[in-house]
Formats: structure tokens, C-alpha cells, sequence
């Protein structure tokens, strides 16, 4: 028996995060560890041949939606715009010591 409603359903299906920082390396980092490779890669071609596994049996990455922002006032702007589209953010990276 399904206990979760359409909503609950939703939240969890919700891949989207915010990062705000003001320091571009770590956007990059971010992005570097969450947002997903294509699948198939010449490399996962190589990988599989090189240890004798078939292509694309490693388990799928989890993909993730992106969205960067510089400071916390377009973080902000981000935030109230996803509110108004209607596909918020799961999570939110924030840097709490950016100047100004």
C-alpha cells in the first residue's frame, strides 16, 4: 500500500539545487561531483573492456539539476522565481561568509 501522496511523490523526485557562493572553483567543484556525465562515454566503453564488464553495468549516476548563483541577492531572485514556476529547490548550498 502506497502511503505517499502526489505531493510526497514530487519531493522526492525534486533533483533541484541552489549554489550560492561567490567563489567560482566551488560552483566548479559542484558541478564537477554532481551534475551527471552522459551515459555511454568512450571511457565507460574503455573501463568495461579493461575490466571485462559489459558497458553500462556500473549503476546510473543520480542526475541533478544545477543552478548557480554569485551572491546572495540572486540566490534570492532564483529562489522567488523557482516559487513562481512552481519547481522549487530540494537543497541549497550557501556560503554564509560572502562579502559585501
Amino acid at each position: 500500500m502506497n502511503h505517499f501522496t502526489e505531493q510526497n511523490r514530487l519531493m522526492l523526485e525534486n533533483r533541484r539545487i541552489l549554489i550560492i557562493d561567490d567563489n567560482e572553483a566551488i560552483h566548479r567543484d559542484f558541478w564537477k561531483i554532481l551534475a551527471s556525465e552522459a551515459p555511454g562515454t568512450e571511457l565507460d566503453s574503455v573501463e568495461a573492456a579493461l575490466f571485462g564488464e559489459e558497458v553500462g553495468s556500473k549503476p546510473t549516476k543520480m542526475v541533478f539539476e544545477l543552478v548557480s548563483a554569485m551572491q546572495g541577492e540572486e540566490g534570492l531572485k532564483c529562489v522567488e522565481q523557482s516559487i513562481a514556476d512552481a519547481k522549487p529547490f530540494a537543497m541549497a548550498f550557501v556560503d554564509m561568509r560572502m562579502p559585501p
